[in-house]
């Protein structure tokens, strides 16, 4: 009886790459299932301007992830000459999608009682220094 000892330890070498690749990606798979918890979601940023006391406008950005309200942003023209009156926003940065994040540039750029916002078409504009355009929307991200 003659046995190939150089080819058996070949297969042997294979069988244990194969095997320790196989252990490898099964550890991995367990990792990244343990690790997505909370499953898929759906994020939309909503962007809307309506009028307020007849002659003012209400510009507001809200961020909904599974249709609950997670962050906003508000700005109030009130009596309708150009300027922002008001806005309320976020108590914190960085609550925006990937994407998105600017908004908190947007927010603090913004000056009661200074900055000026118009609409024109579907566009939201912000000026103040910086200017910003918005087109109103529902937007999935």
């Amino acid at each position: 009886m003659n046995l190939d000892m150089g080819r058996s330890t070949k297969i042997c070498k294979t069988g244990l790459r194969t095997l320790v690749a196989v252990v490898g990606i099964s550890i991995m798979l367990v990792l990244c299932l343990g690790c997505s918890k909370a499953g898929p979601y759906i994020q939309t940023i909503n962007i809307v301007a309506e009028p307020v006391n007849v002659v003012g406008l209400h510009a507001k950005v809200e961020y909904y992830r599974n249709a609950k309200l997670v962050n906003s942003m508000h700005f109030i023209d009130g009596n309708g000459d150009g300027v922002i009156d008001g806005k309320s926003g976020p108590k914190e940065k960085g609550s925006w999608p990937k994407g998105w994040e600017w908004f908190d540039d947007l927010y603090n750029d913004v000056i009661v009682g200074h900055s000026t916002i118009a609409v024109e078409n579907e566009k939201i504009k912000f000026q103040d220094g910086v200017a910003y355009e918005l087109i109103a929307g529902n937007y999935e991200c």
